[in-house]
């Protein structure tokens, strides 16, 4: 039985808009002051000196303004798109996989998705709960941190377990955890939790595999054996 988890995205939005609203609060009080400074200075002529740049400041002020609030909009989007594809909670049948986006860095001239990446064997699993503020989920067990390219990353199910699409993951480039605090970024962490607990228990009631014991086939158990010796001594007394 599977469960997924999606990142839940809406709290880049809420920020965004917060920034939006206070920048755009600032430049339109700049716009404001710059609409009054223009018209007294144009029609009342009564600026002089180094009150004729502002203006010029307010009008600044306002550009600036509309660049955060682009930018702040075009970065939440960027984030929404890149978490709900890479920051994923992913529960199977024998283990658990977290993973988070990290950003994208420029390597050897291409950019490239950095994805952490965390495997926790059931087999290995003690317990996951909330932090206090309800920020943090911490995992305790032995559990697996991979760090790197996301095409690096990539892995299937068989029969329960993880088989990585690079087999050299198995065997190294990962750091062993003991405990590990995972961003509260699935909504409820407690929900989490209880569906983690809830597959380590669904793994514990898994039949254990019979270790293997070799058995003779049928046909060489009732085969008659005969010592060496004796068969000789048959053969020559029969050419007597």
């Amino acid at each position: 039985m599977r469960s997924y988890f999606h990142c839940v995205t809406s709290r880049y939005g809420r920020h965004a808009a917060r920034v939006t609203v206070l920048a755009g609060a600032i430049a339109a009080e700049a716009a404001l002051i710059a609409f009054m400074l223009f018209w007294f200075g144009v029609l009342g002529k009564q600026l002089s000196g180094m009150l004729r740049l502002l203006p010029a400041a307010a009008g600044a002020v306002v550009l600036i303004g509309l660049a955060v609030c682009t930018h702040t909009v075009l970065s939440a989007e960027k984030k929404v798109r890149m978490n709900s594809r890479y920051t994923y909670a992913d529960i199977q049948l024998k283990f658990a996989v977290l993973s988070k986006y990290d950003g994208i860095y420029n390597i050897d001239g291409e950019n490239a998705v950095w994805r952490a990446l965390y495997y926790i064997p059931f087999a290995d699993f003690v317990s996951a709960e909330p932090s206090r503020n309800g920020k943090k989920l911490i995992i305790t067990g032995r559990i697996r941190e991979y760090g790197m390219d996301s095409d690096c990353l990539g892995y299937h199910i068989r029969n329960g377990g993880i088989e990585f699409d690079r087999p050299w993951l198995e065997h190294g480039c990962y750091t062993e955890l003991s405990v590990l605090e995972f961003p509260a970024v699935f909504g409820d962490p407690q929900k989490l939790c209880d569906a983690l607990s809830e597959a380590k228990k669904r793994f514990d009631e898994l039949p254990k595999p019979k270790p293997y014991k070799f058995k003779e086939p049928e046909i060489i158990r009732r085969r008659p054996r005969t010592s060496m010796t004796g068969g000789l001594n048959g053969i020559y007394g029969r050419r007597k």
